[in-house]
């Protein structure tokens, strides 16, 4: 995409937007940039912010060697392209704020900017600095609704994090909840009888988000978050539990792995290839194998039993 890319028309003819800092000679259409104008521009962008451009006159915003021809010369109007701005945002935040780096370790963003933000900032940062702006690069697909739509608040089939977090309007629950959980109950009556749009809480929707496989489209709505849902308190409840077994437990207490019982050296060979894998997942940002890993693989299917 690089390679193919044509040549980049930064100037845009808009009545809003980051103004491009260059002066015309009235007569002869000659741009004025230099070093020194940029330098005076910038000092003043630094204290009123870019509008200035646009209200100040062009005497204070020619540097002092050039005030006497200002009658010469008239402010530009055209603005920067939006990707130059946010192709140039490494420039204002990572190479410019406390505690963070340039390059930034990873970039993010949908698969939509291939073409865009990715390049633009490739760009901006390989032509003033050498070297690219990032460490990697992610991309992620959309999401969607459960039917595999896009989500349009016309349509009414936005998913909102915040109801997710803390409910919708629809405030009742049912009272037998726990009871229907416990007996283990999942008929359409029970799931009537919950609210609707029920507060999942923060978790729930961090275990959504680490369990999909982000590279494409994903898929979000009532009955996934549901499941979700069951899928977490199992996890909870696993790791409660486990955490229960050991809350007495002491190192001066370890057993030598030799003289273990082969099922639980068995048990450390397991945990071993689990702790490489969620490490490896970890690496290379493969959040949903993690999750599948912890939920699925070892803890629901392998651990319990032998605990």
């Amino acid at each position: 995409m690089i390679s193919g890319r044509s040549d980049w028309c930064i100037s845009r003819q808009r009545t809003w937007g980051v103004p491009i800092p260059v002066f015309y000679h009235v007569d002869t259409q000659e741009p004025l940039i230099t070093e020194k104008t940029i330098e005076h521009i910038k000092g003043i962008v630094s204290e009123k912010g870019s509008d200035a451009w646009w209200y100040m006159p062009t005497e204070e915003l020619l540097p002092e060697k050039y005030r006497d021809k200002a009658s010469e010369y008239r402010k530009g109007t055209d603005t920067m392209d939006v990707w130059f701005d946010s192709g140039s945002s490494w420039a204002a935040v990572s190479a410019k704020r406390d505690g963070l780096n340039f390059p930034a370790d990873v970039y993010l963003e949908g698969s939509d900017q291939h073409r865009g933000w990715f390049q633009s900032s490739l760009l901006t940062s390989i032509a003033t600095t050498g070297k690219a702006p990032y460490s990697s690069v992610i991309t992620h697909g959309f999401v969607l609704d459960e039917e595999g739509f896009k989500m349009s608040k016309s349509v009414g089939n936005v998913v909102d994090p915040e109801k997710v977090i803390v409910g919708g309007k629809n405030s009742k629950v049912c009272c037998y909840r726990n009871l229907c959980y416990f007996l283990v109950l999942r008929s359409e009556i029970c799931l009537n009888l919950v609210q609707e749009e029920p507060p999942y809480g923060a978790d729930v929707l961090r275990l959504w988000v680490s369990s999909v496989d982000y590279t494409g489209d994903v898929l979000i709505g009532s009955q996934i978050l549901r499941q979700m849902s069951d899928m977490y308190r199992k996890l909870r409840g696993t790791m409660r539990f486990l955490l229960a077994n050991l809350h007495d437990w002491k190192p001066e207490n370890s057993v030598p792995y030799s003289d273990l019982p082969k099922i639980d050296q068995y048990a450390l060979f397991q945990l071993e290839n689990v702790v490489a894998s969620m490490k490896d997942g970890y690496d290379n940002y493969q959040f949903y194998k993690i999750y599948q890993i912890t939920c699925v693989a070892q803890l629901l299917y392998y651990v319990m039993p032998y605990a």
